[in-house]
């Protein structure tokens, strides 16, 4: 029984050496850090947001990721234009209080630390409040080369409604 736990405690003691000599050369490639700094944010287009909204990129998709992100920031009253995605896309809300919306169907309010899912190739819109400010986090798979497909403007009208 001594002897077994001996060569045990040998393996134990030699199997991180052998798993770092066996790391390839140029290991260390496999983690890649992105700077904020990198990443600046920048207001969102007229032709798909109404009102001040900022986007900061945070990933795209690449050649191993089927999905991007980007931090939104939504000044009151502020909003995307109707769009779908068709991969479909996740909301995480992380401050504020605003709206997001399916066509056809009711406003409904979004809050901070609430994550909103929305199926693929389903038009909605979300933004801001009309009294309050709203960033979340929007996450959205590419599917053709393509994370989201914009529609038209969302009116005052269907906003207040």
């Amino acid at each position: 029984m001594k002897s077994i736990l001996s060569i045990s405690a040998l393996l134990a003691a030699i199997a991180p050496l052998a798993i770092a000599k066996a790391a390839p050369d140029g290991a260390g490639n496999g983690i890649q850090i992105s700077a904020d700094r990198e990443r600046p944010a920048a207001p969102g287009p007229e032709s798909t947001f109404t009102g001040e909204v900022s986007v900061k990129p945070l990933f795209d998709a690449n050649d191993v990721r089927t999905f991007g992100a980007a931090s939104v920031s939504f000044t009151p009253c502020a909003r995307t234009a109707w769009h779908t995605h068709p991969g479909g896309q996740t909301l995480i809300v992380t401050s504020g209080t605003g709206w997001v919306q399916e066509w056809g169907g009711q406003k409904q309010r979004i809050n901070a630390g609430d994550v909103v899912w929305t199926e693929p190739g389903v038009k909605h819109w979300h933004g801001a409040a009309h009294d309050a400010e709203m960033t979340h986090i929007a996450v959205q798979a590419t599917v053709d080369g393509r994370p989201v497909d914009w529609m038209e403007q969302v009116t005052d009208e269907q906003y207040r409604a």
